[in-house]
């Protein structure tokens, strides 16, 4: 079950509207003010969440769905959490998450932490922008140099990833420690038909990034 999860940060119509195409999602999500992206994409979504402090009611009308979620302004989860919860509580083994980056780092950074919670509870998510798109790699992961989605590749450990062994790189690491406050794993590139990452423990972040 691949599903598609709609937010509140930057979104650029046209890109999304290609990812999409290209990633042909079997459920849509849409949190809060993500309706509004829904609107500009398109999209029908099959489940609606939020508190909506930053969505009117009059846009939740528009939307023609039994499953609705008021969530109150103060909880625990941001609406993006909760939709990664919703993702997995409807079965997806697949998350896109698009309106997940933007001026508020803070609520980037949350949203990153989301596909590690994704991650730890079977599903395989990404967060993708016009520039960006960001994963949690499994220990050993193998990426073709015909579908990496731009020229640099960075492996961001949370906190530490031991054991990182890089072949097909430009920059090359055998058995190798990447801790977060150091930047070994910044700014790499595919030279190889395929790359292979493997590590032994830690979690370990992939943004593939294009200017």
């Amino acid at each position: 079950m691949k599903i598609l999860i709609l937010t509140g940060g930057d979104l650029d119509p046209v890109f999304a509207c290609s990812y999409i195409k290209t990633w042909e999602p079997d459920k849509v999500i849409a949190a809060d003010r993500g309706l509004l992206q829904a609107e500009k994409l398109g999209l029908r979504p099959d489940a609606i969440l939020g508190d909506f402090d930053s969505c009117s009611r009059e846009v939740i009308e528009r939307f023609e769905t039994k499953d609705k979620t008021l969530a109150p302004c103060e909880k625990d989860d941001t609406d993006t959490g909760l939709a990664v919860q919703k993702a997995l509580a409807m079965g997806a083994d697949e998350i896109l998450i698009l309106g997940a980056t933007g001026t508020r780092l803070d609520h980037v950074l949350g949203n990153i932490g989301q596909l590690v919670y994704a991650f730890q509870n079977g599903a395989k998510a990404q967060i993708v922008d016009g520039h960006n798109r960001i994963s949690v790699l499994e220990h050993h992961h193998r990426i073709a140099k015909e579908q990496q989605f731009g020229q640099y590749i960075s492996l961001i450990p949370l906190y530490e990833a031991q054991g990182v062994t890089l072949s097909g790189f430009k920059y090359p690491l055998n058995e190798d420690t990447l801790v977060f406050h150091e930047s070994w794993g910044i700014s790499n590139e595919l030279m190889e038909t395929y790359g292979e990452i493997r590590f032994r423990s830690g979690t370990l972040l992939m943004i593939e990034s294009r200017d």
